[in-house]
């Protein structure tokens, strides 16, 4: 998908890249940035720290939204402990809200989506977190969540000093 792709679904592509065992593109939409991001090799604490390390700088107003795309069935170690530390580098690098839906068939993979969005809560990160089967269904709930994020920018008043 390039960018003539993303401007035909009214986006903009930013940025795409490789890290370990990801394929990443940063999209821009409503004025919101998202990451669209294809796994392709085993996944750990590790390589998740490098992806965000390169899509961390794109958000914007402090909205973290992704797409994980994991069909490929690929090796995901990831424990509490990680789960842990990637929601304090996410508030330490200004995270205030984080919507994320992960593509995959590991029906196990729910479980780990509750402990992470109860954990999420606890800490004070706003956002929902989903499994779902396709890539359909995850671009559907990011591009509501994108859409709310709007509405309720462009609700609030326009601060004038004067």
């Amino acid at each position: 998908m390039d960018a003539a792709y993303w401007a035909a679904q009214g986006g903009t592509l930013i940025e795409q890249g490789t890290v370990t065992s990801y394929e990443y593109k940063i999209i821009e939409l409503s004025g919101f940035r998202y990451n669209d991001t294809k796994v392709i090799g085993p996944i750990n604490l590790e390589t998740r720290l490098q992806l965000y390390s390169r899509t961390l700088p794109h958000m914007v107003s402090g909205q973290y939204f992704g797409i994980l795309d994991n069909t490929a069935g690929f090796e995901n170690d990831f424990s509490f402990d990680a789960i842990k530390q990637v929601d304090h580098l996410l508030l330490d690098q200004g995270v205030t809200h984080y919507c994320g839906a992960t593509i995959t068939n590991d029906v196990g993979y729910s479980k780990l989506i509750k402990l992470a969005q109860t954990y999420m809560e606890t800490i004070g990160l706003n956002g929902a977190l989903i499994r779902v089967p396709n890539y359909e269904d995850a671009k559907a709930f990011v591009l509501e969540k994108i859409a709310a994020a709007a509405t309720a920018r462009d609700a609030q008043p326009l601060h004038n000093p004067h």
